[in-house]
């Protein structure tokens, strides 16, 4: 998947592109497709070409509304921190 790229800090232009085209057009046809899960990675996906290769990524970014269909799918994801968080979050404060 596209978020994978992301997590891996990966990018291939032609993929993306590809991967864009499809994306938006599925986004565009039936949103309902895309699950609340779906929509969150492709939020974190956009998020990383923005910020991490915005001067190359600018025809990647799916449009205003698929983003904010995506963005708010990641608003409404219930939060669970897992063990392995709090593990971290307490080495870091003890730091």
């Amino acid at each position: 998947t596209v978020w994978a790229y992301a997590t891996a800090d990966h990018y291939h232009q032609a993929l993306l592109a590809d991967c864009s085209r499809v994306i938006s057009d599925s986004l565009a046809q039936d949103p309902s497709r895309w699950g609340v899960g779906d929509r969150s990675q492709l939020h974190q996906w956009q998020l990383w070409l923005f910020l991490e290769h915005a001067a190359d990524a600018q025809q990647h970014l799916l449009s205003e509304s698929e983003r904010r269909l995506c963005c708010d799918a990641m608003h409404d994801t219930q939060v669970r921190v897992s063990a392995l968080q709090r593990s971290v979050a307490a080495a870091l404060a003890a730091v």
